[in-house]
């Protein structure tokens, strides 16, 4: 999936969420070999309805190049209003201004430059400490970060479970899970790496560079 369609369905999560039953929309998506039986087999295992759209938006992402496209065709019928929003964003994001998409250049421009990954600093295992200041920046993104990192839904909820209340310490519990799992491959390179993939802007971890 494109990045710009990524973005658009993480800033529409909520509303998608809350109106979207995924029963309404799962056979079209396997006719048009979006989704798989067994993917929605596990969709629907999940408990609830938001569990269910959120299940179907982290499996969506996953799903090719015109994944997005066919949501927002099966959205038609039954959300109309629902599938047009998501496509007049699209198109407004199609006609970006050329400085956005020069800062986007200047930024993929800056990692090859400084080749960040193979750098005496990217290869640099990251701290607590550093992690700790990381998960003060992080927002709302976190999530879409972890699914990056390889963590599951249902460890989210866990971390969400164990940090009640404390968002900050759910990030940094999951921040240091990932160097746990990482061992030496937990470095500065590749953290920024993966937040760059999910669109984490640098002024979050320009600290780290």
């Amino acid at each position: 999936m494109e990045q710009r369609h990524r973005d658009i369905l993480r800033r529409n999560r909520v509303k998608l969420v809350k109106n979207v039953k995924v029963q309404h929309i799962n056979n079209f998506l396997i006719q048009e070999d979006v989704l798989t039986d067994t993917m929605v087999e596990e969709i629907m295992a999940e408990k609830t309805s938001h569990g269910r759209v959120e299940q179907l938006l982290d499996t969506l992402v996953t799903r090719g190049p015109k994944a997005f496209m066919m949501f927002c065709k099966s959205l038609e019928e039954l959300y109309g209003w629902l599938s047009k929003d998501l496509l007049e964003q699209d198109q407004r994001r199609v006609g970006a201004t050329t400085a956005v998409q020069c800062q986007e250049a200047v930024l993929e421009d800056k990692f090859a430059r400084m080749n960040l990954q193979d750098s005496a600093r990217g290869k640099e295992t990251l701290t607590e400490k550093e992690l700790n200041k990381l998960a003060d920046k992080l927002g709302s993104e976190w999530e879409e970060l972890a699914i990056e990192l390889d963590f599951k839904k249902s460890e989210l909820y866990k971390f969400k479970e164990d940090n009640k209340n404390n968002v900050h310490a759910q990030i940094f519990d999951m921040l240091c899970k990932w160097k746990e799992r990482q061992g030496r491959k937990a470095t500065v390179g590749n953290l920024i790496h993966s937040m760059h993939e999910v669109s984490i802007g640098e002024d979050v971890y320009k600290f780290l560079l």
